[in-house]
Protein backbone atom coordinates (compact mmCIF):
# COMPACT_ATOMS: atom_id res chain seq x y z
CA UNK A 1 0.00 0.00 0.00
CA UNK A 2 1.11 3.53 -0.74
CA UNK A 3 1.92 5.88 2.45
CA UNK A 4 -0.39 9.12 2.22
CA UNK A 5 2.83 11.50 1.64
CA UNK A 6 3.45 13.25 -1.65
CA UNK A 7 5.06 16.81 -1.74
CA UNK A 8 3.16 19.45 -3.12
CA UNK A 9 5.54 21.24 -4.48
CA UNK A 10 6.08 18.08 -7.13
CA UNK A 11 3.07 19.75 -8.67
CA UNK A 12 -0.45 17.84 -10.05
CA UNK A 13 0.57 15.69 -13.21
CA UNK A 14 -2.81 13.93 -12.88
CA UNK A 15 -5.71 15.05 -11.33
CA UNK A 16 -5.26 16.84 -7.66
CA UNK A 17 -7.21 15.05 -4.90
CA UNK A 18 -6.65 15.77 -0.96
CA UNK A 19 -6.86 13.87 1.15
CA UNK A 20 -8.17 14.67 4.57
CA UNK A 21 -7.24 12.57 7.95
CA UNK A 22 -7.97 14.45 10.86
CA UNK A 23 -9.16 11.83 13.84
CA UNK A 24 -6.18 10.87 16.07
CA UNK A 25 -3.82 8.48 14.99
CA UNK A 26 -5.21 5.31 15.59
CA UNK A 27 -8.33 6.16 13.37
CA UNK A 28 -5.59 7.61 10.42
CA UNK A 29 -3.75 4.12 10.97
CA UNK A 30 -7.00 1.70 10.64
CA UNK A 31 -8.00 4.30 7.69
CA UNK A 32 -4.85 3.15 5.82
CA UNK A 33 -5.16 -0.44 6.34
CA UNK A 34 -8.93 -0.82 5.91
CA UNK A 35 -8.77 1.57 2.51
CA UNK A 36 -5.45 -0.21 1.14
CA UNK A 37 -6.60 -1.48 -2.26
CA UNK A 38 -8.69 1.89 -2.30
CA UNK A 39 -5.50 4.03 -1.75
CA UNK A 40 -4.08 1.86 -4.43
CA UNK A 41 -6.55 3.04 -6.87
CA UNK A 42 -6.02 6.44 -5.96
CA UNK A 43 -2.19 7.23 -6.22
CA UNK A 44 -2.71 5.50 -9.50
CA UNK A 45 -5.28 7.76 -11.00
CA UNK A 46 -4.34 11.31 -9.26
CA UNK A 47 -2.02 13.49 -7.81
CA UNK A 48 -2.46 13.26 -3.60
CA UNK A 49 -2.20 16.46 -1.25
CA UNK A 50 -2.48 14.87 2.29
CA UNK A 51 -3.11 16.40 5.43
CA UNK A 52 -3.72 15.39 9.29
CA UNK A 53 -3.97 18.09 10.79
CA UNK A 54 -5.84 21.32 10.36
CA UNK A 55 -2.79 23.53 9.87
CA UNK A 56 -1.52 20.96 7.26
CA UNK A 57 -5.42 21.59 5.55
CA UNK A 58 -5.03 25.05 5.58
CA UNK A 59 -1.63 25.21 3.90
CA UNK A 60 -2.90 22.97 1.48
CA UNK A 61 -5.81 25.41 0.62
CA UNK A 62 -3.45 28.26 0.16
CA UNK A 63 -1.61 26.15 -2.15
CA UNK A 64 -4.24 25.46 -4.32
CA UNK A 65 -8.12 26.87 -4.15
CA UNK A 66 -9.29 24.36 -6.47
CA UNK A 67 -8.30 20.58 -6.34
CA UNK A 68 -10.38 18.11 -8.47
CA UNK A 69 -11.57 17.09 -5.46
CA UNK A 70 -11.58 16.68 -1.17
CA UNK A 71 -11.82 13.20 0.22
CA UNK A 72 -13.04 13.59 4.02
CA UNK A 73 -11.71 10.00 5.07
CA UNK A 74 -12.61 10.41 9.12
CA UNK A 75 -14.92 12.09 11.73
CA UNK A 76 -12.12 14.68 12.76
CA UNK A 77 -13.29 17.76 10.22
CA UNK A 78 -16.67 17.52 13.41
CA UNK A 79 -13.76 18.28 15.90
CA UNK A 80 -13.97 22.36 17.13
CA UNK A 81 -10.46 23.07 16.10
CA UNK A 82 -11.30 22.28 12.39
CA UNK A 83 -14.62 24.56 11.98
CA UNK A 84 -12.60 26.99 9.94
CA UNK A 85 -11.49 23.94 7.34
CA UNK A 86 -15.15 22.85 7.70
CA UNK A 87 -16.57 25.89 6.62
CA UNK A 88 -13.46 26.10 3.79
CA UNK A 89 -14.91 22.50 2.55
CA UNK A 90 -18.86 24.02 2.49
CA UNK A 91 -17.38 27.19 0.59
CA UNK A 92 -15.71 25.06 -2.05
CA UNK A 93 -18.30 22.51 -2.72
CA UNK A 94 -21.07 25.68 -2.60
CA UNK A 95 -18.43 27.16 -5.58
CA UNK A 96 -18.50 24.28 -7.99
CA UNK A 97 -15.90 21.69 -5.81
CA UNK A 98 -16.45 18.13 -4.66
CA UNK A 99 -16.28 16.89 -1.16
CA UNK A 100 -16.37 13.12 -0.53
CA UNK A 101 -16.89 12.34 2.98
CA UNK A 102 -16.16 8.46 3.30
CA UNK A 103 -13.54 6.25 4.60
CA UNK A 104 -14.08 6.45 8.15
CA UNK A 105 -16.53 9.24 8.31
CA UNK A 106 -19.46 6.73 8.80
CA UNK A 107 -18.25 5.17 12.10
CA UNK A 108 -17.96 8.73 13.27
CA UNK A 109 -20.47 9.22 16.67
CA UNK A 110 -23.86 10.34 15.92
CA UNK A 111 -23.55 13.63 17.67
CA UNK A 112 -20.11 14.28 14.84
CA UNK A 113 -22.61 13.26 11.90
CA UNK A 114 -25.60 15.18 12.85
CA UNK A 115 -23.31 18.29 13.50
CA UNK A 116 -21.25 17.80 9.90
CA UNK A 117 -24.54 17.00 7.98
CA UNK A 118 -27.15 19.37 9.68
CA UNK A 119 -25.18 22.07 10.98
CA UNK A 120 -22.05 23.01 9.23
CA UNK A 121 -23.41 21.51 5.81
CA UNK A 122 -27.28 22.42 6.05
CA UNK A 123 -28.14 18.77 4.66
CA UNK A 124 -31.92 17.18 5.42
CA UNK A 125 -29.65 14.21 5.44
CA UNK A 126 -30.36 11.66 9.30
CA UNK A 127 -28.17 8.58 9.83
CA UNK A 128 -30.44 5.59 9.10
CA UNK A 129 -29.78 1.96 9.48
CA UNK A 130 -26.90 0.00 9.75
CA UNK A 131 -26.84 -3.61 7.88
CA UNK A 132 -25.58 -5.82 5.38
CA UNK A 133 -27.42 -5.54 2.22
CA UNK A 134 -27.93 -6.37 -1.36
CA UNK A 135 -28.49 -2.60 -2.62
CA UNK A 136 -28.74 -2.15 -6.61
CA UNK A 137 -27.77 0.45 -8.88
CA UNK A 138 -30.08 3.90 -9.48
CA UNK A 139 -29.94 3.48 -13.00
CA UNK A 140 -32.54 6.58 -13.04
CA UNK A 141 -29.58 8.71 -11.73
CA UNK A 142 -26.16 7.31 -12.97
CA UNK A 143 -25.40 8.08 -16.27
CA UNK A 144 -24.84 5.36 -18.93
CA UNK A 145 -21.46 5.26 -18.88
CA UNK A 146 -20.79 5.48 -15.76
CA UNK A 147 -23.38 2.50 -15.24
CA UNK A 148 -21.04 0.48 -17.12
CA UNK A 149 -18.39 1.04 -14.91
CA UNK A 150 -20.27 0.37 -11.86
CA UNK A 151 -22.01 -2.66 -10.18
CA UNK A 152 -25.81 -3.46 -11.01
CA UNK A 153 -25.60 -4.73 -7.04
CA UNK A 154 -23.59 -6.07 -4.91
CA UNK A 155 -23.90 -6.47 -0.91
CA UNK A 156 -22.31 -4.27 1.71
CA UNK A 157 -22.53 -3.92 5.13
CA UNK A 158 -22.78 -0.08 5.76
CA UNK A 159 -24.73 2.78 7.18
CA UNK A 160 -27.36 4.35 5.86
CA UNK A 161 -28.68 7.75 5.34
CA UNK A 162 -32.37 9.00 5.05
CA UNK A 163 -33.54 12.39 4.28
CA UNK A 164 -31.85 12.50 0.81
CA UNK A 165 -33.89 12.86 -2.43
CA UNK A 166 -34.17 9.81 -4.55
CA UNK A 167 -32.01 11.43 -7.46
CA UNK A 168 -29.13 11.72 -5.32
CA UNK A 169 -29.01 8.29 -4.11
CA UNK A 170 -26.28 5.96 -6.16
CA UNK A 171 -27.95 2.68 -4.14
CA UNK A 172 -30.92 1.30 -3.25
CA UNK A 173 -33.01 -1.20 -1.70
CA UNK A 174 -35.59 -3.01 -3.92
CA UNK A 175 -38.35 -4.96 -3.03
CA UNK A 176 -35.55 -8.13 -2.82
CA UNK A 177 -33.14 -6.76 -0.42
CA UNK A 178 -32.60 -8.26 2.64
CA UNK A 179 -30.98 -7.33 6.05
CA UNK A 180 -28.48 -10.42 6.03
CA UNK A 181 -27.18 -10.29 8.87
CA UNK A 182 -28.72 -7.89 11.31
CA UNK A 183 -31.03 -10.49 12.69
CA UNK A 184 -30.71 -14.48 12.37
CA UNK A 185 -32.67 -15.19 9.73
CA UNK A 186 -33.18 -12.60 6.67
CA UNK A 187 -35.57 -10.51 6.74
CA UNK A 188 -37.17 -8.12 4.26
CA UNK A 189 -36.18 -4.37 4.30
CA UNK A 190 -39.39 -2.63 4.47
CA UNK A 191 -38.23 1.04 3.33
CA UNK A 192 -36.81 1.81 0.51
CA UNK A 193 -35.89 5.47 1.40
CA UNK A 194 -32.84 5.59 2.70
CA UNK A 195 -29.24 4.91 0.99
CA UNK A 196 -25.25 4.65 1.85
CA UNK A 197 -23.87 5.59 -1.21
CA UNK A 198 -25.33 9.32 -2.06
CA UNK A 199 -24.14 11.82 -4.03
CA UNK A 200 -25.62 14.97 -4.06
CA UNK A 201 -26.38 18.57 -6.20
CA UNK A 202 -24.50 21.53 -3.13
CA UNK A 203 -24.81 24.97 -4.72
CA UNK A 204 -22.40 24.67 -8.24
CA UNK A 205 -20.39 21.42 -6.93
CA UNK A 206 -21.15 18.31 -5.30
CA UNK A 207 -21.21 16.38 -1.62
CA UNK A 208 -20.78 12.73 -1.28
CA UNK A 209 -21.55 10.67 1.12
CA UNK A 210 -20.62 6.49 1.72
CA UNK A 211 -21.31 4.36 4.87
CA UNK A 212 -19.19 1.63 4.04
CA UNK A 213 -16.40 1.65 6.03
CA UNK A 214 -14.79 -1.65 5.05
CA UNK A 215 -15.35 -1.13 1.40
CA UNK A 216 -16.87 -4.20 -0.74
CA UNK A 217 -14.94 -3.28 -4.35
CA UNK A 218 -18.19 -1.91 -5.50
CA UNK A 219 -18.01 0.52 -2.78
CA UNK A 220 -14.08 1.46 -3.59
CA UNK A 221 -15.35 1.67 -7.45
CA UNK A 222 -18.16 4.15 -6.27
CA UNK A 223 -16.28 6.67 -4.14
CA UNK A 224 -13.82 6.89 -7.41
CA UNK A 225 -17.05 7.87 -9.65
CA UNK A 226 -17.61 10.62 -7.06
CA UNK A 227 -14.21 12.03 -7.55
CA UNK A 228 -14.50 11.95 -11.09
CA UNK A 229 -11.68 9.48 -11.39
CA UNK A 230 -13.22 6.52 -12.51
CA UNK A 231 -13.96 7.55 -16.09
CA UNK A 232 -11.80 10.61 -16.70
Amino acid sequence: MHSITQDPAAGPAKPLIFVLTLGDDQTQLTFQESHASFLNELFERATIWHAKTTEKAFTLFTQCSEPHAIFVADGGIAQARCEVISQRLVQYAAGGGIVVFGGLFAASSLESLRKIMRQTWDLPWETGSYQRSTLSLNSQVVGSTLQSRLPASYSQKALSIYGMQQCEAWYLSTEHSTAEDRVPTPKSIVGFNESPVVFARYGNGHVGYIGDVKPEDGTILAMLAMLRLLIE
